[in-house]
């Protein structure tokens, strides 16, 4: 840590610096975590086809969608919308084996490019070059990210969809983060909390998105048929309304209100859920408000950003461990602005610890507590929220 935050103070008025600098050590081996990933995962799924994955669920609703059958049984299996089974159908012309390997090809270049492109934004305003940026960042980000890489799973697709998203936004392509917004929402209802906070905030947004995510929504009723479509739909919700309330009141869930089932034994009454939810949403959409008013778009994004899976991973009643990818991201970006920044050794360390948090959270959750599995990730979110609204606090800002 000490040798990382030895170089030249960043300062604001100096403007972009594009200068290359040699490649750290630390940063090399983050850089290699990569293509360790990558080689695990490969390896994995050439071994071990069809274990640890869950693609065989989103092919399961694309080959009920191609029979017409009934998507949903329940809270388990396929739990994503009509048009995530429709758009998924030319995975189904695949073996299993080659469906598998490409979507998980997919997932980690998309989470690999969001990331440059998030890191590419605010690199140039200190005296470390972009790989210096990327391999630090990786130390954190991707040993999270692995988990997600190896099942192949959504959350992966998500935030590097939100990292796009945060880049287009700061660059005014509004059509195309529209279209992005409007895609993501129409497959994974719980991108909501990042939806709503960016469309609200962004006026451009406010007539594009709608029309968008009216036009995907429509999609298997248009190839469907009428009234294939509206029964798929019924049945959506009706299985996330099951999902909701199995995710409110059983005791395996990561997220923060299912900490004192897992500790003590005591739920938190839905009323009092829904209260605290809605005003933390409120409180939310305050904070990045702020951010993006007072400090800029570009600034107000990481801050969105932040908030933003915070919200959602503590608030979602259906959260898991693997999910926390979301968190790895973020805590991993402002681990790497904290050394190459600020040179601030108290936030690089903060950042850091909270990182191997959750990097560890499920074997320090049965360590500490027979029987729990999952209570450790939400606690590493609500102190991640707090550590970011002090930075608010503090006007704490990543580029003029």
């Amino acid at each position: 840590m000490k040798s990382l935050l030895s170089m030249p103070a960043f300062n604001l008025g100096s403007g972009p610096n594009f200068g290359q600098d040699r490649l750290h050590p630390t940063a090399i081996f983050g850089l290699f975590l990569w293509l360790l990933a990558l080689t695990l995962v490969m390896i994995k799924v050439f071994l071990e086809p069809g274990d640890h994955t869950v693609v065989d669920s989103y092919l399961l609703g694309a080959e009920r969608w191609i029979d017409r059958d009934k998507l949903y049984s329940g809270p388990g299996g396929f739990i994503y919308t009509p048009t995530f089974a429709l758009l998924f159908v030319p995975f189904t012309h695949l073996s299993p084996f080659v469906a598998d390997l490409i979507w998980r090809l997919l997932i980690i270049g998309l989470y690999f490019w969001g990331s440059i492109r998030l890191i590419n934004h605010f690199y140039g305003y200190s005296d470390r070059s972009m790989m210096n940026w990327l391999g630090i960042y990786s130390l954190i980000a991707v040993p999270i990210a692995f988990s997600g890489f190896r099942n192949g799973q959504m959350n992966v697709f998500l935030i590097a969809i939100m990292l796009l998203v945060a880049c287009q936004v700061i660059e005014r392509k509004w059509t195309s983060a529209a279209l992005l917004l409007a895609l993501t929402m129409s497959l994974k209802p719980t991108f909501a909390v990042f939806f709503l906070l960016i469309t609200t905030l962004f006026k451009p947004l406010w007539f594009r998105v709608p029309p968008l995510l009216i036009l995907f929504l429509l999609l298997p009723l248009i190839f469907g048929g009428t009234d294939y479509g509206i029964a798929q739909y019924y049945n959506f919700v009706e299985m996330a309304d099951s999902a909701m309330d199995r995710g409110m009141f059983t005791p395996k869930w990561a997220s923060l209100f299912n900490i004192p089932m897992q500790l003590t034994g005591d739920s938190v009454p839905e009323f009092h859920q829904t209260f605290i939810k809605l005003l933390m949403a409120v409180l939310t959409w305050i904070a990045c408000a702020y951010a993006v008013t007072r400090h800029g778009t570009k600034n107000g994004m990481i801050y969105l950003l932040s908030l933003s899976v915070c919200y959602h991973l503590m608030f979602n009643p259906r959260s898991v461990n693997t999910d926390y990818i979301l968190l790895g991201t973020m805590i991993g970006f402002w681990f790497t602005t904290a050394i190459h920044f600020w040179q601030d050794k108290k936030l690089a360390w903060q950042s850091g610890m909270l990182g191997i948090g959750v990097l560890f959270a499920f074997d320090i959750s049965r360590i500490l507590v027979s029987g729990s599995s999952s209570w450790v990730n939400p606690l590493m979110a609500l102190l991640f929220a707090t550590l970011i609204i002090w930075q608010l606090k503090n006007k704490k800002m990543l580029a003029p």
